[in-house]
């Protein structure tokens, strides 16, 4: 199943007098700063656990282990989801990176060694050092020189070890074996679950309450797609 950007989103509120509105007092220890005077976090404060994602405010354990922190993402916050990818997350329709080998003919010519599995983006092909994809299009021979680029596109099937990725018009059958790093970069925390460590940065005007503009997820387990009901999402 495709990772979707807005398949949880957030909802964005506003911090109001020294609070976030509608979130339940944590228990913190010392004094709370005055209304009205804006905080950033304490170097100590900024690594954790993630506690839960929803529905409502981000619940955080900063440090890991210690206070209980509300959290809601400012609208310009940067959020990242790295971690391990399952071999069940290639499949149709998925959104995949990775670095080939092509010949003159445009045919990978080498299995792929680390496929990185993402929300999504722009198909093309990327020679490498030169950042710039070319638009899918029919193969012609000689039009792009034999050598090593980045693919990103959808996975069209997927037979054995053979992953077939779309880019515009193009196909590209990679062969991903057993041995392959699979990786997840995402920007949607809804995947991430409890316990999966975090880094913030962020502000609050009461401690506990906090406004994010970065987070970062590692996930503690490889990410799977979404299992049958009733059952656990990541085996163990």
């Amino acid at each position: 199943m495709m990772l979707r950007l807005n398949s949880k989103a957030i909802r964005i509120a506003a911090l109001v007098m020294g609070g976030l509105v509608g979130l339940p007092s944590a228990t913190v220890q010392g004094q709370p700063p005055a209304a009205g005077q804006l905080q950033s976090l304490d170097e100590a404060d900024k690594k954790g656990a993630l506690v839960a994602t929803g529905p409502g405010p981000l619940q955080l354990r900063l440090p890991h282990g210690g206070n209980l922190w509300y959290a809601i993402p400012a609208p310009t916050a940067k959020i990242e989801v790295t971690g391990k990818a399952s071999r069940e997350m290639l499949q149709p329709k998925q959104f995949v990176s990775c670095v080939v080998t092509l010949d003159e003919f445009g045919k990978v010519t080498e299995p792929a060694a680390r496929v990185m599995v993402t929300d999504g983006g722009t198909p093309g092909v990327v020679a490498g050092g030169l950042g710039l994809a070319e638009p899918g299009a029919k193969r012609v021979s000689g039009k792009r020189p034999a050598g090593s680029y980045t693919i990103f596109g959808t996975i069209k099937q997927v037979e054995g070890d053979i992953v077939t990725v779309q880019v515009g018009r193009e196909r590209f059958d990679i062969t991903v074996p057993a041995d392959a790093e699979l990786v997840v970069l995402s920007s949607n925390v809804a995947i991430a679950t409890p316990g999966d460590h975090i880094e913030v940065e962020g502000q609050f005007y009461q401690r506990g309450q906090l406004m994010l503009s970065s987070l970062k997820v590692t996930l503690t387990n490889p990410l799977s797609p979404p299992p049958p009901k009733n059952k656990s999402r990541r085996p163990q």
